[in-house]
């Protein structure tokens, strides 16, 4: 393995470099730390109460004042935050003080007149840039920490390249070949795989246009099983895979590891696996339509309507509607749960990991309300999921729950959620994968969720 592969493909979510790192953070902070002045001591006990306290404060201003997201910080990203202004500030007092003191003692012959030795100017200053190197050290390491976290980064590689270079478009010998692509079988029956079944199946990047809604959404990713490359090609189901917010379709692939999932599920079933369609549902990395038909625009009518029907006119999918499912994490998994209780004639089963228990703007519902349908809450509630799981019956739609066991918000609304499926009739799992609101955690449960839906979409 070449020294370049190696390094990029270090895991920064886990293992031996995150815990290296730590240790070193927790030597560049024991280095500011240490004084035998007692007031250094004092000095260092106040500005680490007050790096807590403003880590506190801005994670609830953001949240609660600038809105920028629905939910509360995790407690564990605000210890880092806090760790990381403590390590900043100590670093550039220390910073301070050590070129603040020699520019006091002046020239050597002023040092030699006030009885300091010559040549501790130059340990000053060596002490100052080493201090800023630490204080460094510990913003990085506490922003490394968030990553363990959140997992947006799975490697070095990630970090650095970014999302993956994807072939573009889907070219006319990829495109819909059969006649009849309604399946009332699985596809798995009568399926045999040829002997020269493809190795591997592809991601490509395309552009699903808003055509009805008129919405105008970043390129989406499609993943193309083996079995779809062969002369033969059965026609196979649909999953539409769709994101958390902020994000982007290409964060499976980078940090859901959406490609070991799908390469493992269709060498388990001979060169089967879904057609999987990510499309942007929210237009910008940093915008939120709440996957709904509101002021924000006409993203629900492009979910259900418009991305539908590009997937059939281009890929050689079954049409039968039997065997397409909606799946998604965080924003993606509410986004799931709005399609199948709006509608349930195009997506007949889901998979929903940490779901909201009703889309949101901010942690203000009033706020939320008046942005995205200028203050008429009766229009917001009528097509909220829990809503219409009230009003309505959904005795042909299998759903699947998932949250990370230490995550109590998203698991509880996942409980809410289940128990309302269930009394409207639906036939729905829940279960929980160790880990919070993650991609870590999304990335142990989407073999489960491939799994289920796989079973309801004839693949197994």
């Amino acid at each position: 393995m070449h020294v370049s592969a190696w390094f990029y493909g270090l895991s920064l979510a886990s293992g031996l470099l995150p815990a290296a790192a730590l240790g070193l953070g927790a030597a560049a902070l024991a280095f500011l730390l240490i004084r035998r002045s007692r007031r250094w001591w004092v000095f260092c006990a106040s500005a680490g109460a007050a790096s807590a306290a403003v880590a506190m404060l801005a994670g609830w201003a953001v949240i609660h004042v600038w809105y920028w997201w629905p939910e509360d910080l995790p407690p564990t990203v605000i210890a880092c935050v806090a760790f990381g202004i403590w390590g900043l500030v100590l670093g550039l007092t220390t910073a301070f003080l050590g070129l603040g003191g020699l520019l006091r003692r002046g020239s050597a012959r002023g040092q030699r007149r006030h009885g300091v030795r010559p040549g501790s100017g130059r340990t000053g200053v060596r002490r100052a840039v080493l201090a800023v190197a630490a204080a460094v050290v510990v913003v990085a390491v506490s922003a490394l920490q968030v990553n363990v976290y959140f997992g947006e980064y799975p490697t070095v590689g990630s970090l650095i390249h970014g999302d993956p270079a994807l072939a573009q478009g889907i070219p006319h010998f990829l495109q819909k070949k059969a006649t009849d692509r309604f399946r009332l079988l699985p596809v798995k029956d009568g399926w045999v795989a040829p002997k020269r079944m493809p190795g591997a199946g592809e991601f490509r990047q395309v552009n699903i246009p808003g055509k009805v809604s008129g919405f105008h959404a970043r390129p989406a990713v499609v993943y193309l099983p083996p079995a779809y490359f062969t002369p033969h090609p059965p026609v196979l189901p649909v999953v539409v895979l769709v994101t958390g917010q902020p994000g982007s379709p290409q964060n499976w692939l980078v940090s859901g590891h959406l490609g070991q999932t799908m390469a493992a599920y269709a060498k388990a079933h001979h060169g089967l696996a879904p057609v999987v369609v990510m499309p942007d549902a929210n237009g910008s990395q940093e915008a939120n339509t709440m996957c709904m038909n509101s002021a924000l625009g006409r993203v629900d009518t492009y979910m259900a309507v418009d991305v539908p029907r590009w997937i059939t006119e281009t890929l050689n999918v079954d049409i039968n509607h039997e065997h397409w499912a909606v799946a998604g994490f965080s924003y993606g998994g509410t986004c799931a749960m709005q399609m199948v209780t709006r509608h349930p004639n195009v997506y007949r089963t889901f998979a929903s990991i940490s779901a909201e228990e009703e889309p949101a703007l901010t942690a203000s519902r009033t706020v939320t309300i008046q942005r995205a349908f200028h203050g008429n809450a009766a229009a917001f509630d009528a097509v909220l999921p829990m809503t219409l799981l009230a009003r309505r019956s959904y005795p042909d739609i299998h759903g699947w729950f998932a949250s990370g066991a230490q995550d109590a918000v998203y698991t509880h609304n996942a409980k809410m959620l289940e128990a309302a499926g269930r009394k409207a009739g639906m036939k729905v799992v829940r279960t929980t994968f160790p880990g919070g609101h993650s991609w870590i955690m999304v990335t142990e449960a989407l073999p489960s969720a491939f799994s289920f839906m796989g079973a309801r979409l004839g693949l197994q």
